[in-house]
C-alpha cells in the first residue's frame, strides 16, 4: 500500500468518526423528540375521547333540537293555513249575508225611518193643535 493510499484511508476513516460523532447529539435529540411527541400524542389522545363522546352528544341534542323546531314550523305553517282559510270562509259568509239579507234590512230600516217619521209627525201636529 502506497502512503497516499494510507493517508486517503486514514482521512476517510477520520471524517467517518467525526460524522459519527457528530450524529450522536443528533440522534439523542431525535430520540428525545420522538419520546415528547408520543407524549404528546398520548395526552391527545386520552383528551380526544371524551371531546369526541362530548361532540357526539351536542351533535345529537342539535339534531333533535332541529326536529323539533321543523316540527313545530310545519304546525305554525298547518295553523296559519288554518287561519287563513277561516278568515276566507268568514268574508265568503260576510258577502252572502250582505247579499240575501242587506237590502232588505236597508228596507226594512228605510220603512222604521219612515213610520218613525210620519209618527212624529203625527204627534207634532197633534199637539198643535
Amino acid at each position: 500500500m502506497s502512503t497516499l493510499q494510507a493517508i486517503s484511508i486514514s482521512v476517510i476513516a477520520a471524517i467517518l468518526v467525526v460524522a459519527v460523532v457528530a450524529l450522536i447529539p443528533v440522534l439523542v435529540q431525535v430520540r428525545r423528540t420522538a419520546r415528547e411527541a408520543e407524549k404528546v400524542l398520548e395526552t391527545v389522545r386520552t383528551q380526544i375521547l371524551p371531546l369526541s363522546h362530548d361532540l357526539s352528544v351536542v351533535s345529537g341534542e342539535v339534531k333533535e333540537i332541529l326536529e323539533s323546531i321543523h316540527r313545530q314550523v310545519e304546525r305554525a305553517e298547518d295553523s296559519i293555513t288554518a287561519v287563513r282559510d277561516s278568515a276566507e270562509r268568514l268574508r265568503d259568509f260576510e258577502e252572502e249575508v250582505l247579499d240575501r239579507f242587506g237590502t232588505p234590512l236597508f228596507k226594512l230600516a228605510t220603512l222604521f225611518g219612515a213610520v218613525g217619521r210620519g209618527v212624529e209627525a203625527f204627534f207634532r201636529t197633534l199637539l198643535l193643535r
